[in-house]
């Protein structure tokens, strides 16, 4: 799964190493690597989309969402169908579904029906899908892994092919201390999904044909080996020192590190669409300051032959470097949201992680950001200054009297104690709540002006006091009366906030260089200075953040992904733009 070699499209080669370190395994670059490089590539252990919420329908195998032509335009399904056992799994073809069900769904389908009669007698309305779908997944990992282990039981090369971290992979991953706290234990034990699950195992977890003839202690010891507990060894080949697991155990543990090291499966535009395994990408550490982002690849699989078509792949994960890396530099990714402040964001893995971070960014704070040395300036600089220098080149763009900000202070200064601060941010929210309520009553009116009402909030400043325009809690009011603007066709306004929007997003990111985010903003705002193009200066503009927005974009998303295409084609029809005085 996680070889590179037989997926279409493939790059040639694996440029990314495992070595072991103070936080035990982790991932370096065997060479030097220019930015936009895909690192490493694997297919994912087991997969699951979201079930219910905003999201299409969506194909339990390749992702493939209901009513959409695949990135390629080579196929559409208007109507997805359903398992006709569980009702839950939909499918975009035959083949996706018989492929799915061999690799993992058999035993998820089992915990779906099973899950619906329990809800049955207890009279539930729906499906609790926070608390089935991670252990839906779970099964199907579990399924996985035993059909790794019995097509060679002798020796675990093709586990170890798949797990690039070995093995004991899952019964490595680090934990929360909290995980074996009584009270936890016994919820999660006792739950009606956890009891599911470990009944599915149990009856699973010996060969088939041989479940009547084994006792329940050797089904109990079957469970515990596939998931890699009890090997009497660890991934790096040592001795466990704690080589000795009970079934409940070795379920918490792995129910624990389950929640910390699944990756959240996004779609183009950066919306979560399901969770997927990938151990391979587990291997990359974080930091605040990464080197590397995640991106998926929906539309990648094998040609079957001359007009066969093609046989589709779950979501590809593509480890990509996001910024130049050096050979034997560690490979990181992010874990949280990098917009956060260092206290936030310590605050945030310690809590789903159980670690306390210790990058650069936080530890050092060594990451500065080029404002004018006037605060004032700030709100739109980033982008106006960026603009500039890809029109007229970087000697043309500088500007006098800039000073370099710390980056921890250009995101979050603010000269308030913690209790006005706070009250600011409280009022932000009780606003944005009322204007939800005012969009359920289709009161645009009312809407708008209470959401300008909470960006005023931070305009509303004396002499004798400062807070950055960069600011988390603003950026957020900020985004939501742009989506309130926009879907009400206040495009000027709309324009106006977006500009806000995008240089927060320039100083947010300005140590990571490209992050997939400021990418898709750009190319909203490319398209709405498009949009008012009547006067010449938006063509220009246009064609500069069009411009800009591929840049970054070839580099999050691919040179050859539909939106950078879209770019591409956009650019040369703004080609003029960019000339006009």
């Amino acid at each position: 799964y996680s070889s590179s070699g037989n997926i279409d499209g493939a790059p040639p080669d694996i440029k990314m190493g495992v070595k072991t370190g103070p936080h035990g395994l982790h991932a370096v670059a065997t060479e030097d690597i220019r930015a936009g490089t895909v690192i490493a590539q694997c297919l994912p252990l087991a997969q699951s989309p979201i079930i219910h919420g905003p999201a299409k329908p969506t194909c339990f195998r390749c992702f493939f969402q209901e009513g959409d032509d695949d990135l390629s335009g080579r196929r559409k399904t208007e109507t997805l169908f359903r398992c006709s056992r569980c009702q839950i799994a939909r499918y975009c073809s035959k083949e996706c579904q018989m492929s799915d069900w061999n690799e993992g769904h058999k035993l998820e389908c089992q915990f779906y029906v099973k899950q619906r009669k329990i809800q049955h007698n207890s009279s539930a309305s729906s499906l609790d899908e926070e608390a089935a779908m991670p252990k839906a997944l779970m099964l199907r990992v579990f399924a996985a892994l035993k059909l790794l282990r019995d097509k060679q039981s002798v020796e675990d090369s093709m586990i170890k092919a798949a797990v690039r971290c070995g093995p004991n992979h899952f019964s490595s991953l680090a934990v929360s201390p909290q995980h074996l706290s009584p009270s936890k234990s016994t919820k999660v034990l006792k739950s009606s999904e956890m009891k599911i699950v470990k009944s599915i195992m149990m009856q699973h977890a010996i060969g088939k044909g041989k479940q009547k003839d084994s006792s329940k202690e050797e089904q109990t010891t079957a469970v515990v080996q596939i998931w890699g507990y009890n090997d009497n060894r660890t991934n790096d080949g040592e001795m466990s020192e704690e080589n000795s697991y009970t079934l409940d155990q070795a379920l918490l543990r792995t129910d624990d590190a389950f929640r910390k090291n699944n990756f959240g499966i996004l779609d183009a535009l950066h919306s979560s669409i399901g969770e997927g395994v990938y151990p391979c990408a587990a291997l990359l550490n974080h930091s605040c300051a990464p080197n590397a982002i995640l991106r998926y690849k929906l539309d990648s699989g094998d040609n079957m032959g001359k007009g066969k078509g093609k046989v589709f792949h779950p979501p590809l994960l593509q480890i990509v470097a996001c910024r130049d890396i050096v050979k034997g530099e560690e490979l990181t990714h992010s874990y949280v949201d990098l917009m956060l402040s260092t206290k936030e964001r310590q605050a945030r893995l310690l809590k789903t992680h159980g670690f306390t971070c210790e990058c650069k960014r936080c530890v050092e704070g060594e990451y500065v950001v080029s404002l004018p040395q006037d605060r004032t300036l700030w709100e739109k600089w980033p982008l106006e200054h960026r603009l500039r220098v890809i029109d007229q080149g970087e000697g043309h763009g500088e500007d006098n009297h800039l000073v370099s900000i710390d980056l921890e202070t250009a995101l979050n200064q603010c000269d308030l104690g913690e209790r006005d601060r706070a009250a600011i941010v409280d009022c932000a929210d009780f606003l944005s709540g009322q204007a939800q309520q005012s969009m359920l009553r289709d009161d645009v009116e009312e809407e708008l002006s209470t959401l300008r009402d909470a960006i005023n909030l931070w305009k509303y400043k004396d002499i004798d006091w400062w807070w950055t325009p960069f600011n988390l809690p603003l950026y957020s009011s900020r985004s939501q009366y742009f989506t309130a603007l926009l879907a009400n066709q206040e495009i000027t306004e709309a324009v106006d906030q977006l500009e806000f929007i995008v240089s927060t997003l320039i100083v947010a990111f300005s140590h990571v260089q490209h992050h997939p985010l400021l990418g898709l903003q750009l190319f909203t705002l490319g398209d709405l200075y498009a949009y008012m193009e009547r006067s010449r200066s938006c063509g220009r503009k246009a064609y500069l953040t069009y411009f800009y927005a591929k840049e970054v974009m070839t580099i999050t998303h691919g040179v050859d992904h539909p939106m950078v295409l879209q770019l591409d084609q956009k650019l040369a029809e703004h080609a003029n733009a960019k000339w006009v005085v």
